[in-house]
This record gives structure tokens, C-alpha cells and sequence, in this order.
């Protein structure tokens, strides 16, 4: 299977424990959220980055969301906005469909109903959505020589990843690092993370930093590197190793 597609969301919402919720059920799937806290900060977002689709609340500071989409029509085009409403909203919400709203959510917002908003608003077909739960982490370690040593990790990573792997890894090593070859194994799932090759790039630093291994020995293997254009000039250590297309 070939990565998904990443759609990129750009969130409005001010108030932290709505935004938390939101961020949480969003960045379970292929979403790659960008977080602001007002329409002033949006207008900056927008007028910088291009996005799939936008979630605005309608009530913050600085700049309201309606009045963020009133400024912002010239940067946003034909990009969809879901706003999210609260009971006793209705005039905002009057004014909000003069103003480039593809759909509305009412606070607070259900997961489920959060899922099936953006799917129709980005006509989504069910196999579009990822969801990185079905994709659990398995890491193993094997040692196929005195001097070779061959870690595979299948699954999707979380934001914790690099720590989990890491120390798995070196947990197996039991303190011996006389190893000086390694080959990281990595299937497709692995990449549905969207921070996937930063998460990869920091996991490389550390065993290169804690460990006799040099970049030159380490083997990077993966069919998404066969698949994708991917440019490494970003990724510090990632950058130096070798990397393996299937």
C-alpha cells in the first residue's frame, strides 16, 4: 500500500481544551493540523501556506472567524471551511453564510460527526481515511552477526516514537555495542505518520551518538524511498546514511 494522502487543516480555535479534543481525533488519521489560536494568526497561515481545508471557530480574539474569512477570501479561494457553532450563535451564523462556509458543526463537537464533516466536505471516500490505530508499532531486534545487527519497525509511530524505538533497541544490546553494521527495516505503514522521517532522522542521531556505529554503516530500507521523491537535505543524520529502495 502507498502512503495516503495528507490533508492539511488548518484549526482556529481558541479556547485549549476544545482545541485539545480537536487535535486529538485529527491527528489519529492522515490530517496534518496546524494549530492557531485567532483570525489574525489564520490570515498569517493562510497568506504562507496553502491548506485543504479550514476549521474555524466562529468567537476569538483579536479577529473573529467570520471576519478571519471576510479578509482572508482573496488567500482562501476555493478552499473548504467548516465553522464550528455554538447554541445561540444564529447571527453569526447569517453572517458566516455570506462568507465562504462550506459546512457548520454544532459545539460541542462528536468525533464521529467531526469524520464525516471533513469526509463530505472533502469528498472523502471511506479508504481515503487512515486511521494510525490500525497500524500499531512492532519493533524487533535481531542480531545476525558478532558486528551486524538488523532493527525492523513496522507500524505507525507516535509522537513518542524515537524514545520507545530507541530504547527497545538499546535494551536488546544489553549494554554491547561492539556491533559496527546496522539495517533499519521500515514498512509502508510507517510512513503514515506525517512526521515520519523526522521521527526517523532524530532515532538515526541517537544511536549514531550513543553507539560505535558510523552513518556510512547504516542501512536505511524501505519501498516507500522506491515510491516517493524525498528530499533529505532537511534530515541532519538521515541525510548520510545509506538509503535501501525495494
Amino acid at each position: 500500500m502507498n502512503r495516503p494522502k495528507v490533508y492539511k487543516i488548518l484549526l482556529l480555535e481558541d479556547d485549549e481544551s476544545s482545541a485539545k479534543l480537536l487535535l486529538h481525533t485529527l491527528e489519529r488519521y492522515n490530517f496534518d493540523v496546524t494549530h492557531v489560536v485567532d483570525g489574525m494568526s489564520g490570515l498569517t497561515k493562510i497568506r504562507n501556506n496553502s491548506y485543504d481545508l479550514i476549521i474555524s471557530d466562529v468567537n476569538m480574539p483579536y479577529l473573529d472567524g467570520i471576519s478571519f474569512l471576510e479578509k482572508g477570501k482573496d488567500m482562501l479561494k476555493m478552499t473548504p471551511v467548516i465553522m464550528l457553532t455554538a447554541v445561540g450563535e444564529k447571527d453569526q451564523v447569517k453572517r458566516a453564510a455570506l462568507s465562504h462556509v462550506t459546512a457548520y458543526l454544532l459545539k460541542p463537537i462528536a468525533n464521529q460527526a467531526l469524520l464525516e464533516k471533513i469526509a463530505l466536505v472533502l469528498q472523502l471516500k471511506p479508504e481515503n481515511i487512515i486511521d494510525k490505530k490500525d497500524f500499531p508499532l512492532q519493533i524487533n531486534v535481531t542480531e545476525l552477526s558478532i558486528s551486524q545487527m538488523q532493527l525492523d519497525i513496522k507500524g505507525c509511530p507516535g509522537k513518542k516514537s524515537t524514545e520507545e524505538i530507541y530504547d527497545r533497541f538499546m535494551l536488546t544490546l544489553a549494554g554491547r555495542a561492539s556491533f559496527t553494521n546496522l539495517r533499519i527495516n521500515l514498512d509502508n505503514a510507517f510512513f503514515y505518520e506525517v512526521r515520519a522521517l523526522q521521527i526517523l532522522d532524530d532515532l538515526i542521531a541517537k544511536i549514531l551518538k550513543q553507539t560505535n556505529i558510523r552513518a556510512s554503516s547504516l542501512f536505511v530500507d524501505s519501498e516507500f524511498f522506491s515510491n516517493h521523491v524525498v528530499d533529505l537535505q532537511p534530515y541532519t543524520y538521515l541525510s548520510e546514511v545509506n538509503i535501501i529502495s525495494k
